[in-house]
This record gives C-alpha cells, structure tokens and sequence, in this order.
C-alpha cells in the first residue's frame, strides 16, 4: 500500500503546480470576457450589474466580485492573472471536499482520502486547463459540487444544519454563473433521496421551506435585487439551444462521444483502470455509496448528454463525484497495480512543468500572429492620449481591450463607438469606411484588428 506521507506530498506537489501557468500565459480565450467586465464594475461602482462595453449582460456579478478582491489585492496591472487565482482556489477546494467525503465514504483505510485527491488534481481536465484557466466554471462546479456533497450528509443523516449549507453554497453557485446549477442540484436531490429513502424529508416544513426559498432566488434576484436592470437569467435559453437545429447523425454522435470524452479528460486513473479492466482481467464491483455516485452522475449528466450541443465545460461539476468513484475501483487494485496509478499521476504532476513553461506558451503566445501585448504596446504608442472607441467584440479584440483599460486612467476606459464621435480611435475586426482612416492593422490570433483614426 502506498504510504499516506507520499500520497500527502503529492497533492500538495499537484495542488501547487496548479499555479504555473498563471503568471506565464497571456488572455486565452474568454478570460479578457470576464476581466474587462470586473474592470467596468469596479470603474463604474455598478456592484450589481455586470456590464461589457456598456451593455449589460444579464448575468449575476459574484464572480466579478471575487476578481476585484484580488485585483485589489495583486494590483490591476496584473488582472489576467486574477480570475486564474480564484479558479485555483476553487480547484483546491473541490479537491478539499473529495478528501472529506472519501473520508466518509471509506472511513476503514486513512490513505483514501488523500488519495481521492490526488485522482482530482491529476485529472487532465482538471490539471491542464479548466483548474486554472480563468473562466467562470471552475467556481461553478466548486460550489455545485460543495453543494451535493453538503446535500448528500443532509439527506443520509437528516441533519438541518447541512440542508442549508447546501442550499447557501447553490445559491452561490447562482451568483457565478447562471441557474442551471439548480437543475443539477435538484437531479442530484432526487437521487439522494431514492437511494437513502428519505422521502419523508419532503413533509417536513423546515425541508421544504428554506428548499423553495433558495429556489426563488433566480426569479427575485432580477426582479427586485436589480430592480428589472437586467434580462434576468438566460440559462434555459441557452440550455434548449443544445437541443436545437442538429440533425439525428449530430444526436447520435454526441451521444456516443460524450461519455468518451469525460472519460478520457478524466485520465490517467480512468484509462488504467480500463486497461487493468481489459488486459489483466481486473474486474471492479460497487457498494451502495459506489452505486449512489455514478446513479448521480448518470442523473445530472442526461440532460447534457441527451442533447446534442452539450461541451466539456459542462462537465467540470462532475469531476469531483467522478474522481470520489475512481477512487473506491482504486482501492480494489492489488500492491503492484495500485504502484502503477501511483506513479502514472506523478508523472502526470511532472509533465505540467514544461506543458506550463513551454508547450502551453508555444501553442498560445509565441508562435508568430500570437503575442497580443506586442499588439498592445504598438497600439499605445500610436494612440498616446487620445481616446479609444472599440467595434471590436471578439476574443482578441477583447483582450487587448483588457490590456490597455488597466493601463489607462480610469475614466478613459475603452466602451464601444457610438458612431457619433469624432477626433477618436476605434478598434475593429472588419473593414469599416465609416470608422474613417485604417492606422494600423494586425494579424492577431487568427482575426484581423484594425486600428482606425476617426478625425
């Protein structure tokens, strides 16, 4: 068996690594999405308004809380890497809450849980993109899967007091991102329910009511906490666009892709134990908490699953469930094999030193066309200090856009042309004869931007 000193260092090793790419990597992909928009919040002092070029995007601000915090904290100059550092954080508490339910789940072996962590923080997923990357989602799934855990010890030991930590932590999960965690929690409710046959749970008024309350939040929330500033919550709209428009090939496919692909994000663990499964005969069984995982993420993922526009990004709140079921097949292993998946996320943890020093930075930043803050530094010394208008709404456009605000007064951040000023510059992705004449132009990331004078 493997010992618990060596399974504690190597989390801590994996959970570390986790910061490397933050202070290497240029914006990638929306991130500058999520920066800019914190950025006019904090400009503006529009708390509860999360607004992009002026125009408000209809989505809950608690995100952009947490990247101001530590904006404040690291300084604005260093924005992109803000939302990184809490996507981080978020990561190495979801990995917290796998190390205190395996605990729970096999309380007869003190290494598990230890362990169970570090099957998290090795998951590919996990460690080589959505852990760190500064999108919204790795906060998401934290709190959706803080929530179900929390859930899960309400449930099997009708304890009040964790219902309602469940119910705090999706409601967060609200504030980050949109409603469809509350679809997921509910899945994951009714489950839990089934399995514990706790039914009874649903007649007792100090259940029910704090359970309806939190569900009215994503309607009161528009309604009366914004005042109807906002569209409310689009996460229905976007979630019947996966439904939309694809042909019976287009199901079909991503019916079988699906699960494929979770699978193999998920790896290394996932694609031993299926190698140990068909070249060594290994054969897995399942107790009931076994059994109450995978009937929770069967549940949750069908809605995803049975679409046909589903991405991996819906996958990130299930990586914590999976990784606690990828857990209990481990422990079945025998001395050699369980050395095997031991030493395979080692060098996993390893490798994400030069995929963060190098390999990454190669593929995004410094192949040719690729280096936005050479754009950036080209850009401020034409424009000086004049002001700058955008048409330019597209990831690189964006990102340049974060770059330069923070390196601009305040009051002189970038909002989109309104067609009627003169005597600025706007930024643009297309040719335009009425933004006036093209100053400089770029091959950027695989879109033009132009820079144009409007006198």
């Amino acid at each position: 068996m493997i010992q618990e000193t060596l399974l504690r260092k190597a989390v801590f090793f994996a959970a570390l690594v986790m910061l490397l790419p933050l202070p290497i990597m240029q914006y990638v992909g929306e991130e500058s999405w999520y920066t800019l928009s914190a950025y006019e919040m904090f400009v503006n002092h529009k708390w509860w308004h999360q607004t992009l070029m002026g125009f408000d995007l209809a989505k809950t601000p608690l995100f952009n809380w947490l990247i101001i915090a530590v904006a404040e904290v690291i300084g604005w100059q260093h924005l992109e890497i803000a939302p990184r550092i809490i996507s981080v954080l978020s990561t190495w508490g979801s990995a917290f809450v796998v190390y205190k339910m395996a605990r729970r789940f096999f309380p007869q072996r003190m290494h598990t849980p230890w362990l169970a962590a570090l099957i998290y923080l090795t998951m590919g997923e996990v460690s080589f993109w959505y852990g760190w990357l500064g999108y919204a989602d790795a906060s998401f799934g934290f709190f959706i899967f803080s929530a179900i855990a929390c859930l899960w010890i309400a449930i099997e030991d009708e304890k009040l007091t964790w219902f309602l930590t469940s119910l705090l932590l999706i409601t967060l999960a609200f504030m980050i991102k949109n409603s469809s965690c509350y679809a997921i929690f509910g899945l994951a409710g009714i489950v839990l329910l089934q399995r514990h046959h706790r039914w009874r749970l649903l007649l007792n008024p100090l259940f029910v009511i704090p359970g309806l309350l939190a569900l009215a939040v994503p309607w009161a929330y528009p309604a009366y906490i914004i005042k109807l500033g906002s569209n409310g919550d689009d996460a229905i709209a976007h979630a019947l666009l996966n439904f939309t428009g694809f042909g019976i090939f287009d199901y079909i496919y991503h019916w079988i892709s699906y699960p494929v692909l979770f699978i193999a994000r998920a790896f290394p663990v996932t694609l031993l134990l299926i190698w140990f499964f068909w070249r060594e005969k290994q054969r897995y069984s399942m107790d009931n908490n076994m059994l109450t995982l995978l009937w929770i993420l069967l549940i949750c993922l069908a809605p995803f699953w049975f679409s046909a526009g589903g991405t991996p990004r819906y996958l990130i709140p299930f990586y914590g469930i999976f990784a606690l079921l990828l857990t209990g097949f481990t422990l079945q292993l025998d001395h050699k094999k369980m050395n095997v998946v031991f030493k395979t996320m080692l060098v996993i943890i390893i490798l994400k030193i030069p995929f963060s020093f190098a390999v990454l930075p190669y593929i995004k930043d410094w192949r040719p066309e690729r280096d936005i803050k050479v754009v950036v530094e080209d850009i401020l010394q034409t424009t000086a200090d004049k002001t700058v208008r955008t048409r330019n709404n597209v990831s690189t456009g964006l990102s340049i856009m974060a770059y330069m605000d923070v390196r601009m007064p305040p009051e002189q951040h970038i909002r989109w042309y309104d067609g009627k000023e003169r005597q600025v510059f706007i930024l643009s992705y297309a040719r335009n004869a009425d933004f006036g004449t093209v100053v400089k132009s770029y091959r950027l990331r695989g879109n033009d931007v132009f820079l144009y004078w409007q006198p």
